[in-house]
């Protein structure tokens, strides 16, 4: 029998009775598994297969785009969980968005929630968190991933923030924050922040900006875009993928090599966002790289983007780019995608991906589906 999306009011009531067992510990239907539906049974429109690829684009993107509201505007990073609440998906999104009248790096949290993976319903309170003046955090907020932490019984958010520097004397500071939530909509941040420090990293390892996080039975799992620098400026270095892990959202190692290089005309430069997802003992890296720099003040843009996709069998340890690559999801040439979000559900992974619509003369998300198991040279 096909699954049902619930209606805006069901949805509401839903999502409302979960966040409030949620934040109280109770036992209501919750989920820890992503649902089994197929999206073409909760979708208003259908898919069109992506020629030559895994790929199908939604005939109805953009999904999202960005505040409704006043109080900011456009979309920058995404963060997505997935799951099911009596019976129904219940997708959330996390996302930035600059608010009104806010500096270049401003950006300050959203949350929206979705019965479909397309509908999405904006919350009343946006913005939840905003970059703090006169804090290591004041100049960004963003690139933020979420994880749902059964241990604990709470989300766990790790996010980029910074200061951009003043002068030669002043570097500003580089770190990687932590904030939890028990409903996804109240959050603290750890006070401990930055939980990395990249100024006291050994082997002078720049950020580029955070990527994913998984939580594991050892504690968390992650992959981070840095590099080597050569000055204390954004930048200056290429941005390749480092794993990193935790046994406590509070204390993370950075390992020492790469697993994942920016080798290929695509990703010149290296990587400004992705995001993994693991289905039958498969790992899958979708990732955005790039290939060139602009310059601005104290800090530079990645520009020329590109969609990629790697595979990993062994646990993340290795990863082996797909011979296709890059894959043709971009909207304009060149390409201006700036952050993916992936999330396993049923027999396919959901991708969320944010990218520059002409029309709206803004950045907004579009929905796409993978299946490993289709041929893309029927």
């Amino acid at each position: 029998m096909p699954t049902v999306a619930p209606s805006r009011a069901a949805l509401a009531s839903l999502i409302c009775t979960a966040l409030a067992a949620a934040s109280c510990g109770q036992e209501i239907g919750l989920s820890p598994f992503p649902p089994t539906l197929h999206p073409e049974d909760v979708t208003e429109c259908g898919f069109t297969p992506i020629s030559g690829t895994q790929f199908s684009r939604y005939d109805c993107n953009p999904v999202f785009t960005g505040p409704v509201d006043t109080w900011g505007t456009g979309v920058g990073s995404i963060g997505f969980h997935t799951t099911e609440i009596l019976g129904h998906p219940f997708y959330q999104m996390w996302y930035t968005a600059r608010p009104r009248g806010a500096g270049f790096g401003e950006w300050a949290l959203g949350y929206a929630v979705s019965g479909n993976g397309t509908e999405w319903e904006a919350h009343h309170a946006n913005p939840l968190m905003e970059a703090e003046r006169g804090e290591w955090d004041s100049d960004s907020l963003a690139g933020q991933v979420v994880v749902w932490d059964p241990d604990t019984s709470q989300y766990v958010m790790a996010f980029q923030g910074f200061t951009l520097r003043q002068s030669a004397a002043d570097p500003g500071i580089w770190g990687l924050g932590i904030a939890t939530s028990p409903d996804g909509i109240r959050w603290s941040k750890l006070p401990n922040n930055p939980v990395i420090n990249f100024d006291e990293v050994e082997g002078d390892i720049r950020p580029c900006w955070p990527l994913t996080m998984t939580k594991t039975p050892e504690g968390f799992r992650g992959y981070l875009a840095a590099g080597h620098a050569g000055e204390a400026q954004f930048g200056d270095h290429k941005c390749e993928i480092y794993a990193m892990s935790a046994e406590h959202p509070s204390r993370w190692e950075i390992h020492p090599r790469p697993v994942l290089t920016g080798d290929n005309w695509y990703e010149t430069e290296g990587v400004v966002s992705a995001s993994v997802a693991e289905l039958n003992d498969v790992q899958y890296m979708f990732y955005i790289g790039f290939e060139d720099w602009i310059p601005g003040v104290g800090f530079r843009s990645a520009t020329i983007r590109n969609f990629a996709l790697a595979t990993s069998t062994d646990g993340g340890q290795s990863w082996n780019k797909e011979s296709t690559n890059p894959i043709p999801l971009n909207l304009t040439s060149p390409g201006r995608m700036s952050a993916v979000g992936a999330r396993v559900v049923g027999p396919r992974i959901h991708l969320w991906i944010t990218d520059y619509y002409e029309e709206l003369d803004q950045q907004a998300v579009g929905y796409f589906l993978f299946e490993p198991d289709v041929d893309p040279h029927p």
